[in-house]
């Protein structure tokens, strides 16, 4: 072969390379833009990231993040993470980081950029990739779930009509209360407590103001309560019926009497609107406080009740406690 011939094939097979190059970046940019797509597509947030912060993340993850796709990359996920939970994520991207064994996984809470928190699950696994280390995290929204389960929780403790705690969440409480019972120092007392002629209310009335009266008297004692237990502490339930109940654990019997006639007058103060004519209505209650005899809740409340129909028998609207 000649001079210029060899030449002239160098020169083609130099071109024909430099085509070869630019086909394969293309393909490279092609596989790129549609392995983006898919990931985009993706009903989970995805992040792949190193020790140091994020090197990539899907369309759903910056949406969850609150930050746009050209200012996440470097950015760290720990400063997505609510503050009372970053220890936590941490520990779970260290163990990520030195294993690719397992998958780790835990619910938290993201605070976006703009203030926005959404409950998550949050998992993460370290990519079987050379030289780096690093982990791919899936951002699993579970805000409507949370909202679902707080929602089936509520139903299941509290009393549909009034919005009290029912029976079983109060009871549940005060057996749990009571298990301190002995202690030094403790003390535990209950306001038993019954609207005054409620079935002349609902004749009079019509069983729609009977239940304007229950909800009423549930929201009155709620807010009084809330004056004399910021922290909560009190529990005020719908035992049935027109009967409720308020446990004060941490109390003794003169504090319960005190707030009883608090909530006596609160109640009494009340006026419900009917289209016949506004009517009001009063509550008697036995206040008690618990004591070794009583052998658990139910003896108090079997003492508590004596002392609630002595109210009545002795005019009714008023307290009497042991």
């Amino acid at each position: 072969m000649g001079e210029a011939a060899f030449q002239d094939l160098f020169i083609e097979d130099d071109a024909s390379a430099i085509d070869a190059a630019q086909a394969t970046r293309q393909v490279l940019i092609d596989t790129q833009e549609r392995m983006g797509m898919m990931l985009d597509i993706m009903p989970m947030g995805l992040l792949i990231h190193t020790e140091q912060g994020i090197l990539f993340a899907n369309q759903q993850a910056c949406s969850m993040l609150q930050t746009p796709n050209d200012q996440i990359v470097g950015q760290h996920l720990l400063d997505f993470i609510d503050p009372g939970e970053t220890e936590a994520v941490s520990a779970q991207l260290r163990a990520s980081f030195r294993s690719a064994d397992t998958m780790q996984s835990r619910e938290s809470v993201l605070s976006g950029a703009r203030g926005q928190r959404i409950d998550i699950k949050l998992i993460s696994s370290r990519l079987p990739w050379q030289g780096t280390p690093v982990v791919q995290v899936l951002l699993q929204d579970v805000s409507d779930l949370k909202r679902k389960e707080e929602r089936l929780r509520q139903l299941s403790v509290t009393d549909e009509l009034t919005g009290a705690f029912n029976r079983r969440h109060v009871l549940n409480e005060a057996e749990f209360h009571l298990m301190g019972a002995g202690t030094p120092g403790f003390a535990f007392s209950v306001i038993l407590m019954d609207i005054d002629h409620f079935k002349h209310v609902n004749d009079t009335f019509g069983h729609a103001a009977g239940d304007l009266a229950l909800v009423a008297l549930s929201r009155t004692c709620d807010a009084a309560l809330a004056n004399h237990f910021p922290g909560g502490e009190a529990v005020f339930s719908r035992l049935g019926g027109e009967e409720f109940l308020v446990i004060l654990p941490g109390h003794p019997l003169d504090r319960a009497r005190t707030i009883a006639e608090d909530l006596r007058r609160a109640v009494a103060s009340l006026r419900i609107d009917t289209a016949q004519r506004p009517f009001s209505f009063t509550i008697s209650m036995g206040v008690a406080e618990f004591s070794q005899g009583d052998m658990g809740i139910d003896g108090l409340l079997s003492r508590a009740d004596r002392l609630l129909y002595k109210a009545k028998r002795d005019g009714r609207n008023r307290v009497v406690a042991a």
